[in-house]
């Protein structure tokens, strides 16, 4: 017999939110749809007063991985 687990409201506000705003990008290729998630993201700190801070690595290289990782040795 299994006990039923209490979620509070906010967590299936959490929830909602995220289906939300996952509705809203569903249709787009991963690289749009995490352009558009972070151009939402921008508008919604600005309209809330904050100044967003820039990435050092372009939105575009996000979904990007590289052939090949490296490591340099330090030499001896």
């Amino acid at each position: 017999m299994s006990v039923p687990i209490k979620v509070s409201k906010a967590l299936e506000e959490v929830w909602q939110w995220k289906e939300e705003a996952w509705q809203e990008v569903a249709h787009l290729p991963l690289r749009q749809a995490l352009r558009k998630r972070m151009e939402i993201a921008e508008r919604t700190a600005r309209e809330l007063g904050f100044e967003p801070v820039r990435s050092v690595h372009p939105i575009a290289k996000v979904a990007e991985v590289p052939g090949k990782y490296r490591t340099k040795r330090k030499r001896t």
